[in-house]
């Protein structure tokens, strides 16, 4: 089992304002983390942060000395326990010694031998330690005293960090030299080693997958519950008329057509629903989430994952209006980046519980959709709009730019003035604006529960 550890952009900022005083002495606190367990891997999400004051401990520039009995308190203990709280001690070190030490060594091992004790499941519990730079690492320590360093620790601010401890950067391949050469190789490093969800395959999913795979993302989880249908073959890449007429999933099409390139992207698929058992454990061990959907419940089951897992999420949208006259009256697209504890798109008015409720109806009970529709008790779920490759290639790259942006900060301006970027085609103007952040009441009790999370528990079906 692999292990890593997600923390929101206002909690890192928390945390190295904390441990990092000018007297340049080391200074500690406590990570309080759900869990989000899945096949692979355990994300330990962290839920609470107490600083431990600088009063309180012995410090020097090589060690801290804090009491554990005082806030590792029976009552603390209890309360960990009832709620599967796993705990996670970061401390500084202010001279920038990139690893643990000797004294570190010495100190967890004796610390969580009774940390480990208090609990009758084998949670994770560990250590980390932060760098004047922001970088953390971190490790596990089992029950057998043994440390078992964590894959990576995600930070999901305005800008996406996926740190790696001491990480080696490999040859880089003839087909992403230029990657490199435009963001970095250790940018190109970082791409080959995230694993990326992307729901939805039509339209704008197909070209957000191609983009990742043709820049050798590490690892792609994609989700899309349809058939190919000639319909889609204005829009789909690497689709063909075989294919509709065979009435092939959308996710398998693709999945070949990324393993055909042969530039080493590895591709999960899932051919059901954002509310699938299967499909909610890939997604939310997942660095990065893509939702390239129209509807307002897909939206909303990603706003759960996003706030529950602390995983940053990108919404790609495109609205076509037809004139009724065989063109379109209006050309828009939109892309919102969600920084997870901070905003989300049900705050932003993307779609509203109205919408949510209306489309669970048709879902589970068209019958009684159809009526509670005809006797105008419920709005009715938005019909098909029309589809163009050249608009969602657009919008797509919006949105692929804007996570480039975000995980190698090449712009002028603050990413925040990113978060909501629009484009009208019929109009000609492009904006971009920080947009409402804030998280909405319904997530925020919610965020950072993992998999004690209620909106996950109530949209999940087996």
């Amino acid at each position: 089992m692999k292990y890593a550890l997600s923390l929101s952009g206002k909690q890192h900022q928390e945390l190295q304002t904390h441990l990092f005083q000018k007297d340049g002495l080391e200074s500690i606190a406590l990570i309080f983390c759900h869990c989000g367990i899945g096949n692979e891997q355990t994300k330990l999400v962290a839920y609470k942060i107490i600083l431990i004051l600088d009063g309180e401990c012995e410090r020097s520039e090589t060690n801290i000395i804090w009491n554990t009995e005082k806030h590792l308190s029976p009552e603390v203990i209890e309360e960990m326990d009832n709620n599967s709280l796993c705990l996670m001690t970061i401390h500084s070190h202010p001279g920038g010694f990139n690893d643990f030490s000797k004294i570190d060594d010495d100190s967890d091992k004796i610390l969580f031998a009774s940390v480990n004790n208090w609990f009758d499941d084998n949670r994770p519990n560990g250590t980390a330690v932060m760098l004047p730079d922001g970088a953390i690492f971190a490790r596990i320590i089992d029950r057998k005293g043994k440390f078992i360093p964590l894959s990576h620790v995600s930070i999901a601010g305005s800008e996406i960090k996926i740190l790696r401890h001491k990480q080696k950067a490999g040859n880089i391949p003839a087909f992403a030299k230029r990657i490199a050469q435009t963001f970095g190789k250790g940018t190109f490093s970082l791409l080959s080693q995230l694993r990326v969800g992307v729901v939805g395959c039509s339209g704008t999913g197909s070209v957000m997958i191609e983009l990742f795979a043709r820049n050798g993302i590490g690892e792609l989880v994609i989700v899309d519950p349809d058939e190919i249908e000639q319909k889609n073959l204005n829009r789909i890449l690497n689709t063909s008329m075989d294919d509709a007429k065979q009435a092939r999933s959308k996710v398998e099409v693709l999945k070949k057509a990324i393993e055909k390139m042969g530039l080493g992207t590895k591709v999960s698929i899932y051919q059901s629903y954002t509310y699938d058992a299967a499909v909610i454990a890939a997604l939310k061990v997942c660095d990065v989430l893509f939702g390239c959907v129209d509807s307002a419940i897909g939206r909303y089951h990603l706003d759960c994952l996003s706030s529950a897992y602390l995983i940053p999420y990108f919404d790609v949208g495109v609205g076509l209006y037809a004139d009724k006259k065989g063109g379109i009256s209006q050309a828009m697209v939109a892309t919102h980046y969600i920084e997870p504890a901070a905003t989300s798109l049900l705050s932003r008015e993307v779609y509203t519980s109205e919408q949510v409720s209306a489309e669970s109806l048709k879902i589970n009970n068209p019958a009684y959709y159809e009526q509670q529709k005809n006797e105008g008790y419920i709005a009715g779920v938005d019909e098909d709009q029309p589809a163009v490759l050249s608009v969602n290639m657009q919008v797509s790259c919006l949105a692929f730019n804007d996570f480039m942006a975000r995980i190698h900060n090449y712009r002028l301006d603050d990413n925040d003035e990113f978060n909501i970027q629009r484009m009208s085609l019929t109009h000609g103007y492009y904006e971009h604006e920080e947009g409402v952040n804030e998280i909405h009441p319904l997530f925020a009790k919610d965020v950072g529960k993992a998999d004690k999370s209620s909106l996950v528990k109530s949209i999940c079906r087996n």
